[in-house]
């Protein structure tokens, strides 16, 4: 549920306080899993885009295990 300015408005000093450190702390959460997720993409990228030597032959990963 969406809170409006004018429900915000007549919420009272104490409530809009708890709404405010209940809005941050799930934007601060949410924002650094965000961030933790994309750290891990991009290091799964870097890690894992060098091609695999097998055999003597370059093969990228998907080859080998369409293989097996």
């Amino acid at each position: 549920m969406r809170t409006s300015r004018s429900q915000f408005e007549r919420l009272s000093l104490e409530d809009r306080i708890v709404y405010k450190r209940w809005l941050r702390g799930g934007l601060l959460f949410y924002g650094t899993l965000t961030a933790l997720f994309i750290f891990a993409a991009f290091a799964n990228q870097i890690y894992t885009n060098g091609p695999d030597k097998v055999a003597g032959n370059t093969q990228h990963a998907a080859e080998i295990l369409a293989r097996n």
